[in-house]
C-alpha cells in the first residue's frame, strides 16, 4: 500500500480546496469584485459556475478515489481516529455535492455555467426551492467549521504527530 495520494488525487483535492474557498468567498467580497464581473449578477453566476465545477470535481474525485483507493496512513492510530476521519471526510464530500444541488434546486433563473452554457432551473415546487434554500444557506456553517477541523487535523498531524498524513496530500518537491 502506498504512503501517498496520487497526483491526480493531489491535484483534484488542492483544485477542489481553492474552488471551495473562492466560492464561499465571493458572496461576502461581491463588493470588491462586482465591478470586475459586471455587477452582483455577475458574481453569482461565478458563485454557481465555481460550485457546479465544484459538484462535477467531487464526483471525479469520489470515482478516482473508488478506483485508486486510499493510502493506509493512520495504521498505527487508535480505531477513533480512522472513525473520525472517514466520518469527517465522509461528511465533507456529501457538502461537496450537496451545496451544489440544492443551490440549482432554489434558484429560480437559469444558471449561466461561466456566461457558455445556459442550465433553465429545475421544475420543483416553493416549498421545495425553500427548503434547498435554507438548506444551502445553514450548511455553509458546517463547511466552514468542517473545512477548518479539517485544516487544523492536517496541521496537527503534521506539527504534533509528525505522521506524514499531510506530506502524503502535498506535491512532491
Amino acid at each position: 500500500m502506498n504512503d501517498r495520494y496520487s497526483g491526480t488525487q493531489i491535484t483534484l483535492h488542492w483544485l477542489s480546496a481553492l474552488l471551495v474557498i473562492c466560492t464561499l468567498s465571493l458572496p461576502y467580497a461581491q463588493d470588491l469584485v462586482a465591478d470586475l464581473l459586471g455587477g452582483t449578477g455577475g458574481v453569482f453566476t461565478l458563485h454557481k459556475s465555481l460550485g457546479l465545477t465544484i459538484l462535477l470535481l467531487t464526483v471525479l474525485r469520489l470515482l478516482v478515489r473508488a478506483r485508486q483507493g486510499t493510502p493506509r496512513l493512520l495504521a498505527d492510530h487508535a480505531r477513533w481516529q480512522h472513525t473520525a476521519a472517514k466520518l469527517g471526510h465522509g461528511v465533507l464530500y456529501v457538502l461537496l455535492l450537496a451545496m451544489p444541488l440544492s443551490g440549482l434546486l432554489f434558484g429560480k433563473r437559469p444558471v449561466e455555467m461561466f456566461w457558455l452554457v445556459t442550465i433553465d432551473p429545475l421544475p420543483v415546487s416553493d416549498a421545495t426551492r425553500a427548503l434547498a434554500r435554507q438548506f444551502h444557506l445553514t450548511a455553509k456553517y458546517l463547511l466552514f467549521a468542517l473545512i477548518l477541523g479539517h485544516a487544523c487535523m492536517a496541521l496537527w498531524h503534521h506539527y504534533g504527530l509528525r505522521d506524514g498524513v499531510l506530506r502524503a496530500m502535498l506535491p512532491r518537491r
